[in-house]
């Protein structure tokens, strides 16, 4: 049943306050029937048929020896002739619409497929080629109320139990391919498993067919799996399990078959398999985003195997599709002693794995050389923070970090925060993670997940810093804060004044607790050139207020 996702977040936050499963529990089934039927008379149209569409469905597939009385006759005619009237005209009434398809459900629901069938295949073709309109603005489903996945889903089950298995591939894939952009259906035989309530019938017979239509379908060359590239990987992984995904995998390269071999070898939990299909899958994809995530898969099966080569995997994939996740579990694999991450991070920085200026600013600092790593916060541009590549949010903080422990409440506080997060995969990253997972919630492995303020600690970046140190640090926060004030500025771009804001009251502390003096030079510099923003004045006086109500 589709729920409008403006009322998903309400009632999460009511869970904590309502016992639903308690108070469910405690009434008794004419109680319940009665608050039912209270309950879905008090809900607008829309939800009231929604949600009697999901109670008459959950009936019928319930086991209880009770289906929904079939349509009436004459009722294929009556949609046939309704869409007629409707072409010719140009439009229809969405609320009519919406009548007919629950009924073809209906007819399903009763048993009668080819009525179902009849009556989808009236409607669901015009609707998917706009052959009339229904009044929406872009899509369909924001006139109708009725689900039209659920809608294709039953059409397809229906053209499945209607066809002679002779021809039962092919027009399952008509069906499929002339209600494109109506439904997301990713998997067609899953979809029919689902109105059905249970097991195919005649599967068997039909998957060897199904596999040959699909294999004969010439498909647009392309590393990105299609629809019928992925309707062909799950019917013969249904068909030959683990050996036919292997094949796919092997021949098409595509990430995605790639990653469904992987998940069911995965999935029997023999770890030994699992390294070697990883390792496999590493070598056959042909983007490092992809690359990187089976190499993490085959470092998790070395780990969870125990074996001595872990680490060595873990270095393949930072190596193979560097991210700052991958680099801190590489740098602090094994327990390293402060001295073996100086070690790694100038092995690193010799390499030259990445042109990254965020994770080559964070090897010179756990090199213990902050000079070369503020060189690179001074260069990179006042735009562009949100960037995976960009040094500001990392470097800066890094920096805020080396000047010792911060005050409570201050803007410093709140910037050398975010060092002590878990770094979890890159958001630019493939369809796998190894380290996305609460290990309090689940018991299926994971990569281990570092925050940045760990590796410095273990690092012993700060032991040892010179006054040159701290000046080459703060000098570049400084120039950092200008680019950045000049870059939204002069961009106009309002949202991010708060950010500019603070990054300069940062500065100001750290200028302030260094000299001992109460004012900064430098601060009053641009706040004096900035005078014409208003709006950035009101953030440069509210920043410190900002962070603490950040922090809250």
């Amino acid at each position: 049943m589709r729920i409008n996702s403006r009322y998903r977040t309400q009632s999460s936050e009511r869970d904590g306050d309502f016992d639903i499963k308690a108070a469910l529990d405690a009434l008794g089934a004419e109680e319940l029937r009665s608050f039912v039927l209270e309950a879905i008379g008090a809900l607008d149209d829309g939800s009231r048929m929604q949600l009697e569409d999901a109670l008459v469905r959950r009936a019928s597939t319930a086991n209880v020896g009770w289906r929904p009385a079939a349509p009436a006759e004459g009722i294929v005619n009556e949609v046939n002739n309704f869409v007629a009237a409707a072409r010719r005209v140009g439009t229809a009434d969405p609320r009519q619409v919406d009548g007919f398809l629950r009924q073809a459900v209906k007819a399903s629901l009763a048993g009668d497929h080819r009525c179902a069938a009849a009556i989808f295949e009236s409607l669901l073709g015009p609707i998917a080629e706009a052959e009339f309109d229904l009044g929406q603005h872009e899509t369909v489903d924001e006139v109708l109320t009725v689900d039209l996945n659920d809608c294709v889903s039953t059409y397809l089950a229906a053209v499945y139990l209607t066809t002679p298995i002779a021809q039962r591939a092919d027009h399952v894939l008509d069906a499929l391919g002339s209600r494109d952009g109506l439904a997301c259906i990713r998997d067609p035989l899953r979809a029919i498993e689902g109105v059905l309530g249970g097991d195919i019938p005649e599967i068997e017979q039909f998957l060897p067919l199904w596999i040959a239509l699909l294999g004969r379908e010439k498909q647009p060359a392309t590393d990105w799996e299609t629809d019928q590239d992925r309707w062909l990987r799950e019917a013969v992984g249904r068909m030959e399990g683990s050996i036919g995904l292997e094949r796919i995998a092997r021949t098409t390269k595509q990430p995605q078959a790639v990653r469904a071999w992987c998940d069911v070898v995965v999935a029997a939990g023999d770890w030994s398999k699992s390294l070697a299909a990883y390792a496999v899958a590493a070598d056959l994809v042909p983007s490092p985003i992809w690359r990187g995530d089976f190499l993490d898969g085959a470092a998790l099966a070395a780990e969870v195997l125990k074996r001595k080569d872990a680490a060595k995997r873990l270095e393949a994939a930072w190596l193979g599709a560097p991210s700052l996740a991958r680099m801190l579990r590489w740098l602090l694999a094994e327990d390293p002693s402060a001295a073996t991450i100086k070690k790694r991070a100038t092995a690193a920085l010799k390499a030259k794995p990445t042109k990254s200026a965020r994770l080559v600013g964070l090897l010179h600092v756990l090199a213990h050389d902050i000079p070369a790593a503020a060189a690179l916060l001074k260069k990179a541009p006042g735009l562009g923070w949100s960037s995976s590549d960009h040094p500001g949010h990392l470097l800066f903080s890094v920096f805020a970090w080396v000047f010792g422990e911060p005050s409570p409440g201050s803007v410093r506080e709140g910037i050398v925060r975010v060092l002590n997060r878990p770094v979890a995969s890159e958001p630019d990253r493939g369809a796998l993670a190894f380290d996305e997972g609460d290990a309090a919630k689940t018991t299926t492995p994971q990569l281990a997940r570092y925050a940045v303020l760990e590796a410095l600690q273990r690092a012993q970046v700060i032991e040892g810093l010179a006054t040159a140190d701290h000046d080459s640090a703060l000098a570049a926060m400084k120039v950092a804060a200008e680019k950045r004030t000049d870059g939204v500025l002069g961009e106009k771009r309002r949202r991010h004044y708060d950010h500019a804001a603070l990054l300069i009251a940062c500065c100001v502390e750290l200028e302030c607790r260094m000299s001992g003096a109460g004012c900064s030079a430098w601060a009053e510099a641009i706040r004096a050139r900035t005078a014409h923003f208003p709006a950035f004045q009101r953030s440069l006086r509210n920043a410190p207020a900002q962070m603490r109500k950040a922090s809250v």
